[in-house]
C-alpha cells in the first residue's frame, strides 16, 4: 500500500498559529489512516485535514495526540511538553515557496523510505497546491516509539514540524 494519498478536501487550517494541542481530545473521523501493530500496541496515523491525530493503544490504555484547529482544542501548540514517558516538541519554519518545495521533496523522500522499510508513514496531499501536505513518519525502538509530523501552509509560507516520543511502557500509566 502506498504511503501517499490524495485528500479530497480543501485546507481546514490556514496558519500555524491556529493549531492547538491535546492528549484528551476525542478521536475524529480521519481523511486518511495508516495503522500498524507493534507487539501488543496499535499505532494509528490519522490525517484530519491539515492536522493529525496519533492514536497509540493497547488492550486497556490509549494515548491520542491531536494537533489540529478544532473548537474544543483550546491549548495552543506548545514548543515542548512532557508527561509520564511522553515528550512532544514543535516548531514553525517560515520559508519561501522555493524552500518549501525543497522541504516537501525531502518529506516525500522520508515518507517513502519509511514505508519501504515497513515503518509507519503517511502523507496526504491537498488539491490545488502541490506544496500543501500533511505527513507523519514513525520509528520503532525496543523502548520507545518516535514520530515526526509536518504540516505545510504554502499560502502562509509556514511549515509546522512536530516530534514526539513515547516510552513503550508509558501507556500503562494512562487511565
Amino acid at each position: 500500500m502506498s504511503p501517499f494519498t490524495d485528500l479530497d478536501v480543501a485546507f481546514s487550517d490556514t496558519r500555524a498559529g491556529q493549531l492547538g494541542f491535546s492528549l484528551t481530545a476525542p478521536q475524529r473521523e480521519p481523511l486518511a489512516t495508516a495503522d500498524h501493530t507493534i507487539g501488543s500496541l496499535t499505532f494509528s496515523i490519522r490525517l484530519l485535514g491539515a492536522s493529525h491525530q496519533i492514536v497509540v493503544t493497547d488492550d486497556a490504555h490509549e494515548l491520542c495526540e491531536t494537533v489540529a484547529c478544532l473548537p474544543d482544542i483550546t491549548t495552543a501548540l506548545p514548543d515542548s511538553f512532557q508527561a509520564d514517558g511522553y515528550v512532544f516538541s514543535s516548531r514553525v519554519i517560515e520559508c519561501s515557496s522555493d524552500a518549501m518545495a525543497e522541504m516537501v521533496e525531502q518529506i516525500e523522500s522520508e515518507v517513502d523510505g519509511h514505508a519501504r522499510d515497513g515503518l509507519p508513514a503517511l502523507l496526504g496531499r491537498f488539491p490545488g497546491n502541490e506544496l500543501a501536505v500533511t505527513a507523519v513518519t514513525a520509528d520503532i525502538y525496543d523502548d520507545a516509539l518516535v514520530w515526526r509530523t509536518w504540516h505545510t501552509y504554502p499560502q502562509a509560507g509556514e511549515v509546522v514540524v512536530t516530534s514526539s516520543r513515547m516510552d513503550r511502557d508509558a501507556l500503562a500509566v494512562r487511565p
